[in-house]
C-alpha cells in the first residue's frame, strides 16, 4: 500500500506530465529526444541544481525500468 506521500506524489507528477505533454505537442508535436533531454538538464540545472542530479537520475532510470 502506497503512503500518503507517495500518493501525493503520484498525483503531482501525472498532473505534471499531462501539463509538460501538453507543452511539447504546443511547441512542436514530433519534439526529438535530444529537444527534450536538453530542456530537461536545463530545468534540471537552473532550477534544481547539481545536488540533485543523483536522485532525479535514480528515480528516472527505476521507473524506465518497471
Amino acid at each position: 500500500m502506497k503512503t500518503f506521500r507517495e500518493l501525493s506524489e503520484t498525483n503531482k507528477s501525472d498532473k505534471l506530465a499531462q501539463s509538460i505533454d501538453k507543452a511539447i505537442i504546443k511547441i512542436d508535436d514530433n519534439m526529438s529526444v535530444s529537444d527534450f533531454a536538453l530542456a530537461t538538464a536545463s530545468i534540471l540545472k537552473e532550477q534544481y541544481g547539481s545536488h540533485n542530479f543523483d536522485s532525479f537520475i535514480k528515480v528516472l532510470k527505476d521507473n524506465l525500468e518497471r
